[in-house]
C-alpha cells in the first residue's frame, strides 16, 4: 500500500454472513473508485458468524480488517476506524451501499478546491434486490432541502452555508451516511460519532456539523443502497425512536431561536406519536396513552389529542 493515501474509507461490519456477497461488493465497490491512492477499513464489531469471508476473495492490501469486541451500534466501529485511518480524508460506506467509481474523486477534488466547507455529501439512488434502479434521486424526497439557500461553485457542486445546513436538518434528515466524505481533521476537533446514542450517532454528528461548517453538495449519484421494504423501514423507525428524541431534545438546546425550538419538538412529538402507536399495536394501552398525552405536550397537535382518545376508548 503507498503511503500517499487521499481517503480513508470505514465500513462497519457485523454478523454480516447472510448478506456475504452484499459485503464483498461493498468493498469492491470501494477499491473501484478512479481514486486509487485509498484504503478501505473493514472494522468488524464482533461478529459471530464467517462475517470475516467477505474478504476472503478480495486481495488487495488496501484493505485492513480490523477485529472488535461485541459491541452495539456502528457509532464504536466506525469510531475505530476513523482513529486507524491515514488519509487527510475520511468516508463513510454501509454494508450493501455501493459507491460510485467518480464519488471518492470528486469529493475530496471538491473539497481540496473549496476550503471553505469542511464535508461533501451527495444524491443517492436505490436499488431493488436484482439490482435495477428503483429510485433514481433520494434527495428529491427531501422538500425542505431543496429550499435552501446555496451557491453553485462548479459543476454540479453547490456550497450550502453552515446557518443554512443547520436549519434544513432541523426539518428533515437528508444526509445519507455513505454519501459523507470528511476532513479528519474536522473529527479530530469537534468529536467522532457519539457511542452513547446506538441508534442516532449519524443524525447527532450531521447536526454538530451543521453548527460548526459549511458543506458541498453534490447533485449527482454518489451511491447505491438497498430499497428497503415497509417492514424494514418499520422495524428500524421503532429500533431508533428512543435515541432520536435524545438527539433530537440535545439539538433543541443549542437554538436560542423560537421557531426553531417549536419545529425541534414537533419532530420530538411525532416520534413520540409513533411510539404511541406502536404500544397501542401491541395492546398496551396505558403506554399508548401516555406516549400520545407527551406528544400532545411537547407540541399541541389535535392529531395526537384523537390519538389519545381512541387509546383510551379501545378495549
Amino acid at each position: 500500500m503507498t503511503d500517499n493515501v487521499r481517503v480513508s474509507v470505514v465500513i462497519p461490519v457485523h454478523d454480516a454472513e447472510a448478506g456475504e456477497s452484499d459485503g464483498e461488493k461493498t468493498v469492491r465497490s470501494a477499491l473501484a473508485s478512479d481514486l486509487q491512492e485509498l484504503e478501505v477499513l473493514v472494522t468488524d464489531n464482533g461478529s459471530t458468524d464467517r462475517s470475516g469471508a467477505i474478504l476472503a476473495n478480495v486481495c488487495d492490501s488496501r484493505v485492513v480488517r480490523v477485529r472488535l469486541h461485541p459491541g452495539r451500534g456502528a457509532s464504536r466501529p466506525r469510531n475505530v476506524g476513523i482513529a486507524r485511518s491515514r488519509a487527510p480524508y475520511v468516508a463513510f460506506l454501509d454494508p450493501g451501499d455501493l459507491i460510485k467509481p467518480d464519488k471518492l474523486s470528486a469529493a475530496t477534488n471538491a473539497l481540496d478546491r473549496h476550503p471553505e466547507a469542511d464535508f461533501a455529501f451527495a444524491d443517492f439512488e436505490y436499488l431493488d434486490p436484482g439490482g435495477s434502479v428503483v429510485r433514481p434521486s433520494a434527495i428529491a424526497d427531501f422538500p425542505r432541502f431543496r429550499t435552501l439557500t446555496s451557491v453553485r461553485v462548479e459543476g454540479d457542486w453547490y456550497l450550502i452555508p453552515q446557518a443554512q445546513l443547520a436549519r434544513g436538518l432541523m426539518y428533515e434528515s437528508f444526509i445519507e451516511t455513505s454519501g459523507v466524505v470528511l476532513r479528519k481533521q474536522l473529527l479530530t476537533e469537534m468529536g467522532p460519532f457519539d457511542e452513547s446514542t446506538i441508534y442516532a450517532g449519524e443524525l447527532d454528528l450531521w447536526f454538530r456539523l451543521a453548527h460548526s461548517c459549511s458543506a458541498l453538495y453534490w447533485n449527482h449519484v454518489g451511491h447505491s443502497c438497498q430499497h428497503k421494504s415497509e417492514e424494514d423501514l418499520a422495524y428500524e423507525a421503532h429500533a431508533r425512536t428512543d435515541d432520536r428524541i435524545t438527539v433530537l431534545q440535545r439539538e433543541k438546546r443549542r437554538w436560542n431561536d423560537r421557531a426553531a425550538r417549536r419545529q425541534l419538538d414537533r419532530r420530538i412529538a411525532q416520534d413520540l406519536a409513533a411510539m404511541g402507536y406502536e404500544q397501542r399495536l401491541h395492546r398496551r394501552r396505558l403506554r399508548s396513552i401516555a406516549m400520545f398525552a407527551y406528544a400532545f405536550a411537547t407540541y399541541p397537535d389535535a392529531r395526537w389529542l384523537r390519538a389519545m382518545l381512541d387509546s383510551i376508548r379501545s378495549s
